[in-house]
């Protein structure tokens, strides 16, 4: 049978990533998409072939399914019904007798009181105790989680997240996640392993800022944003009720904790140093 894949959130910032280092890896891809008028998009970038559908229905994932070798399931950020979603393609992949299923999980996913590593931590145990052959990545903080505010850091000197200034986090470039997920899909020895992918440096607010502040040469003020705010922005931005209690829920934890890893298994994967905060910077100041 020719190797297929079926990248579930093909369309969104993360599958976007994910299905350019699988495209590099001549890894054909398999786009599962919500939305028709995403197609053109996801074949331009070098999907072999797109599906329309559902994931809150098993109807539209069996289909999807067929005829597939390897899921990589990358979850709707946040949902609700994660877990009912990997249940459906878990047994999609049974009724297929796929020989891969990578779940894009979290850091950290024991970290019970943030909804989202809780559901994530109970999809890797029914994935471990379901017979599927497995791979389960859990990535860190993104760098990108920058991009959003790079207008305001360039024109005010603001660098602004809902976290303590001083909290440190190991950040990890998409990039290199996504890189890390086409080497894990082109070969059967990470079959059953579960890898954290952390960024290489431990960073505070404070830090990345002052990163950013050498770079561009200007004053970078790091400052913490309170969740009264956050929680009024995302509402005004049209998130529904269970979204903006979540991310207060899972900032306040972060605030309280950071969000800490170590970037050995990542390098491991990728044969090469993971990329550093100050040369993301760098590559994002040259846009």
């Amino acid at each position: 049978m020719t190797e297929l894949l079926l990248l579930t959130g093909a369309n969104g910032r993360t599958g976007r990533a994910v299905l350019k280092s699988m495209v590099k890896a001549r890894i054909p891809v398999r786009a599962f998409i919500r939305d028709a008028a995403q197609e053109k998009a996801l074949l331009d970038l070098g999907a072999s072939e797109c599906v329309v559908g559902d994931l809150n229905d098993a109807a539209s994932i069996n289909s999807a399914a067929a005829g597939v070798t390897k899921i990589l399931h990358i979850g709707p950020p946040m949902h609700p019904d994660e877990l009912a979603i990997t249940e459906r393609l878990v047994a999609a992949s049974k009724a297929e007798d796929i020989n891969q299923f990578i779940y894009y999980s979290v850091m950290h996913p024991l970290r019970r009181e943030v909804r989202h590593h809780r559901l994530k931590l109970d999809a890797e145990e029914q994935l471990i105790e379901s017979g599927v052959p497995y791979t389960i990545l859990q990535p860190s903080r993104y760098m990108q989680h920058v991009d959003p505010l790079w207008p305001r850091i360039v024109e005010d000197g603001i660098h602004a997240m809902p976290f303590d200034i001083g909290k440190p986090f190991s950040v990890v470039d998409l990039a290199d996640l996504a890189d890390a997920c086409a080497v894990v899909a082109g070969s059967e020895s990470h079959l059953f392993a579960t890898y954290e992918l952390a960024g290489p440096e431990a960073l505070s607010q404070s830090d990345m800022a002052q990163i950013i502040e050498n770079e561009i040469k200007r004053p970078v003020q790091a400052q913490a944003v309170p969740l009264d705010v956050v929680e009024e922005k995302a509402r005004a931005a049209g998130a529904n009720d269970d979204r903006i209690e979540q991310m207060v829920i899972m900032n306040r934890h972060y605030d309280s904790h950071g969000f800490l890893g170590n970037s050995n298994v990542l390098e491991y994967l990728l044969g090469r140093p993971a990329n550093r905060y100050r040369s993301y910077i760098q590559s994002l100041s040259r846009r």
